[in-house]
């Protein structure tokens, strides 16, 4: 604050100083010196002011954002891959007459290049343990060894 004080005060006085010094012959000279005057107390001002910047807050801030947002966009992608994958093992099984109850398509996305489809789970009504095996034949042979396979059957 004695910064703000320290310049309007430099301000009103340059100013009032210029008003009361007639025109004449020594007026760029006096211009001159009451610009000096002005000048070397902003310089002071500006020496004695305490001015600190948080930046450590606003940085803490700004990566606690892109956190939000990383995390925002990884939830997003995954329901989007595992949407449109289980629609997929859908629509695959359906094609041979399987029908599960449920998919479950477990993703990891552990870096920016780093998606990774650890798990499938299929779950069946009770007594459709034969549809489950089945199920788990055809996305043994369709999808990436990589991938575990899970078959539940609800009682």
């Amino acid at each position: 604050m004695g910064f703000l004080t320290t310049m309007c005060i430099a301000v009103l006085s340059s100013a009032l100083f210029r008003m009361l010094v007639p025109e004449n012959k020594f007026s760029k000279q006096l211009s001159l010196l009451v610009a000096g005057v002005f000048l070397l107390t902003g310089i002071t001002a500006l020496k004695g002011a305490d001015l600190k910047i948080d930046t450590e807050r606003y940085i803490t801030e700004a990566e606690g954002y892109g956190f939000e947002i990383s995390s925002n966009a990884n939830e997003e992608l995954k329901q989007q891959i595992c949407g449109e994958l289980s629609d997929k093992i859908y629509a695959m099984l359906n094609e041979r007459g399987i029908y599960p109850k449920e998919i479950h398509v477990i993703v990891n996305i552990s870096g920016l290049y780093s998606i990774d489809i650890t798990q499938v789970e299929l779950v069946f009504e009770t007594g459709e343990q034969a549809a489950a095996k089945a199920a788990a034949d055809v996305l043994n042979g369709e999808l990436s060894p990589d991938i575990e396979i899970v078959t539940e059957v609800k009682e």
